[in-house]
């Protein structure tokens, strides 16, 4: 792509990232984030644990809701030693309803892996942490940042439509504004040093001013916004695709087999836990069977002689 600059790793911009323009966004997004703070304890522990554990709870999960996952399982496990040494059930257990609970033995895995190989300690490389069960770029920059205080760019959900917006004028960015953009914005925008306030800015402003419905009269950036215009004149950004429906669907059954051994002491026939879900849920046994087998690929649950149980032994 040519850039305005002559630079080829720059990406074309509807207006010019002058040193002015790019000064005045830092400013006005700290500013803004200085009246709003959100005083997660993970920002502000300097625990590399802590960042992982909240960075995985936040992964398609709103932030409303992961400060009571990040809380129940620090209750649980407060080190990595202690949730290393735990059984992948007990993981699971605690994980609880929070959802998609793969990440639970992520972190599970992880922690085993990190007190095997690092000594307890969580890797300040990006490579490394990239290595680890379940890290991606994301959260390997939250373990960065809040756990080691290293300037790394974080990248999720709510920065992307920020920065899809104010740079690239595109109002869906998660659809039109390309990844590589993305980054590089993320990268070039990232004030040195300051990274445990700029990242969490980016997020929190892109949760409750820049959402995917956003509240421009409440905007700072509407002067410095390549987006503000079409809005201002009436445009709208469209959803990415609908949501699926819940009730009924394979992920409903999963969770609702998990749940049915969860909260179980003592092992569960298949029979039963398949029975019980198809009734519950109002589906065919055949479609329940097939959830079942899901988990048991995926490794959540184990089948031993026709009885299944949470967890895969490990």
């Amino acid at each position: 792509m040519t850039s305005r600059a002559g630079r080829a790793d720059e990406p074309e911009l509807p207006r010019p990232l002058s040193p002015q323009r790019l000064g005045a966004i830092r400013k006005r997004l700290l500013d803004w984030y200085d009246e709003h703070e959100q005083p997660f304890p993970w920002r502000t522990s300097g625990d590399p644990y802590a960042a992982l554990v909240a960075a995985v709870c936040a992964q398609q999960t709103q932030m409303s809701r992961v400060l009571q996952i990040y809380e129940r399982w620090m209750a649980a496990f407060p080190t990595i030693e202690a949730l290393a040494s735990a059984g992948d059930a007990e993981a699971l257990r605690v994980w609880d309803r929070a959802g998609y609970p793969r990440r639970a033995l992520y972190l599970h895995r992880t922690a085993r892996i990190v007190c095997e190989r690092h000594g307890g300690v969580l890797p300040r490389e990006r490579e490394a942490l990239l290595a680890l069960p379940g890290v991606g770029p994301f959260t390997a920059a939250i373990v960065q940042n809040f756990g080691h205080g290293i300037d790394a760019a974080a990248i999720d959900t709510n920065i992307v439509r920020v920065l899809g917006r104010v740079l690239f004028g595109d109002l869906q960015p998660a659809r039109d504004t390309p990844q590589t953009s993305v980054r590089w914005a993320a990268e070039r925008l990232l004030p040195d040093g300051q990274a445990t306030r700029w990242n969490p800015a980016l997020m929190d402003f892109g949760a409750a001013v820049c959402a995917p419905t956003p509240t421009c009269g409440q905007c700072p950036l509407t002067t410095l916004c390549a987006a503000y215009p079409r809005f201002d004149v009436g445009e709208r950004a469209e959803a990415v695709r609908a949501q699926a429906r819940f009730r009924g669907s394979q992920r409903e059954l999963r969770g609702l087999a998990i749940s049915q051994l969860r909260e179980s002491d003592v092992p569960v026939l298949n029979t039963v836990v398949i029975a019980r879900v198809a009734r519950e849920a109002e589906v065919k046994q055949s479609r329940v069977t097939l959830a079942v087998n899901s988990l048991i690929e995926d490794g959540l649950i184990r089948l031993t002689d026709g009885y299944l149980q949470l967890g895969s032994g490990d």
